[in-house]
């Protein structure tokens, strides 16, 4: 049955200013826009949906997602925002509900926050002694752990850190309970694996946030440390089915496997497919381990590379021989350098190419995107979210950090996401982030480097054809053009009509639909 969703104003994205009062969809495909009298001529037997004055637009894509890690997250104990104080009383509380020796996991905590500054394993041995105690940082970056992680995993003052990884230690060598980068699995690779039930119920439980969100498409990123997230899927698939759009990236530990197998980008179908190679060049801000050109502020740190030099030249050359893109995490402008210059000598310019974040650049390096075809793949949020700590942190040099305005004037694919859930996957707030340059409770501030800022156009283009194109998947979604997939979400508020950001606070999600399919509605 045709259906025609009527008394709203669809935007179709394709270009500026068009739009119209109605859509006609059958099957899963847009097959024209126009009024419900012209578009009632050409339907056959439609059913008709008043979408009471509602304003539509292409589905949202979010470009990187952690999707098992949000579904897994959602049972561990959330430390977003928490102070040290409500920090050890959430792990307290929960120690108490669980048996002796069990281990407690939980998420999100940013020390930088802290005036008490870095954590120690003695804060969490005093509260809770007899279970192993692992937490992640809100960038994922860092682990602390108390004393009886670090006797289940073998972790001592003999212990050397792994390449490219670090296990903090005191004055007399002893490790202090955190560890940052590749010396992560030394313990999550020791936690006790979740029954496989509990990873279902994970993924069903990110898709219906995600849609909740008006959110119909995401690019995975995969689990850290569990590999486990293209078989999950698949199972979950199989006995479920999909309502989002999926494209997972493997693992680089996996690339020899798929040039073994001969897999390629795109393989799969429209809701589940591979979309390349992910790696990391560098670390993150909050950790201080992601590379720089220059040294932190007030530090000599340089952050560390992730992959050695020789390491990145064969990623970039052996999976793009094997048709694979590569995805590579870049915060610092040293990693951005060393990215782009892999793709430079090494990469195809007819795969869709990508550095993940590219959170600070240098000036010189802002053309390279364009010219080499690598999408700029950018979590809006982590902007203003890291405005204050980026001052600190790097100084002056911030001034091209998060630098949407600039890529796009030189003529880069922005790609949107959220990074969730290292920060909210909530677009309205993605899209606040890139046109405001402000946190979303913090109205009255100045924009961080307003320069920056980008127009509402942009914003949405970003998290809809952006991701699109950037998976590939351009011919048939991302904009609401005859032919094209019915996916799009339905809100109460005009957004690209009134061109101002603080309209979205107002904004609510009204429907979410994907290839034609209601997955979202919101409660009367």
């Amino acid at each position: 049955m045709d259906r025609i969703y009527y008394n709203a104003r669809v935007y179709s994205l394709v270009e500026k200013d068009h739009w119209a009062p109605a859509m006609l969809v059958r099957a899963d495909r847009v097959v024209a826009l126009g009024d419900r009298r012209s578009l009632d001529m050409i339907a056959k037997n439609p059913k008709h949906i008043d979408l009471g004055g509602s304003f539509v637009y292409p589905g949202f894509t979010d470009a990187h997602v952690h999707l098992l890690w949000l579904g897994l997250n959602l049972q561990r104990i959330d430390l977003q925002g928490c102070s040290l104080a409500e920090t050890l009383h959430k792990v307290r509380e929960r120690a108490k509900t669980v048996e002796l020796g069990t281990w407690i996991e939980g998420w999100g905590f940013n020390y930088n926050n802290w005036p008490e500054g870095k954590p120690h394993k003695a804060w969490l041995d005093e509260i809770c002694p007899y279970n192993p105690v692992v937490l992640r940082s809100k960038d994922a970056h860092l682990i602390w752990v108390n004393s009886a992680v670090l006797k289940a995993c073998g972790i001592g003052r003999d212990t050397p850190d792994p390449l490219n990884g670090l296990i903090e230690r005191d004055e007399h060598g002893n490790p202090t309970g955190l560890l940052m980068e590749n010396a992560i699995p030394l313990v999550t690779g020791q936690i006790p694996k979740p029954a496989r039930e509990l990873y279902l119920k994970a993924v069903n439980d990110a898709v219906k946030l995600l849609n909740s969100y008006g959110i119909v498409a995401v690019h995975d990123m995969g689990d850290p440390g569990d590999g486990l997230t293209l078989s999950v899927l698949q199972q979950y698939r199989q006995r479920f089915g999909l309502d989002l759009r999926i494209t997972t990236a493997l693992p680089y530990d996996k690339l020899a496997e798929a040039v073994a197998l001969g897999i390629r980008a795109c393989f799969g179908d429209e809701y589940l497919r591979i979309g390349g190679i992910k790696a990391f060049a560098d670390g993150s801000l909050g950790a201080q381990t992601a590379w720089t050109l220059e040294p932190y502020e007030g530090s000599g740190s340089r952050g560390l590379p992730t992959l050695a030099s020789e390491e990145l030249n064969a990623l970039v050359r052996d999976a793009n021989a094997q048709g694979l893109p590569v995805l590579i995490h870049a915060i610092g402008d040293a990693a951005n350098r060393a990215v782009l210059d892999a793709l430079e000598t090494h990469g195809r310019r007819d795969l869709r190419n990508r550095i993940e974040h590219v959170q600070l650049i240098a000036e010189d390096d802002l053309p390279r995107l364009a010219r080499l075809g690598v999408v700029a793949s950018m979590q809006p949020t982590h902007c203003p979210q890291d405005r204050y700590m980026a001052d600190r942190l790097w100084g002056e040099r911030s001034k091209t950090a998060y630098a949407f305005q600039s890529l796009l004037k030189h003529g880069a694919t922005l790609a949107f996401g959220s990074d969730t859930p290292v920060e909210d996957a909530n677009v309205l707030v993605g899209l606040y982030s890139a046109v405001a340059r402000k946190r979303w409770n913090e109205p009255h501030t100045d924009p961080w480097y307003g320069e920056q800022r980008i127009s509402m156009w942009d914003a949405l283009r970003a998290f809809t054809c952006g991701g699109a194109y950037a998976a590939g998947e351009e011919a048939y979604r991302g904009t609401l053009s005859p032919g094209m997939k019915a996916d799009f979400v339905v809100l109460t508020k005009d957004i690209l009509g009134e061109n101002d950001p603080e309209i979205l606070k107002e904004t609510k999600i009204v429907a979410t639909y994907v290839g034609g399919r209601c997955v979202y509605e919101r409660p009367a």
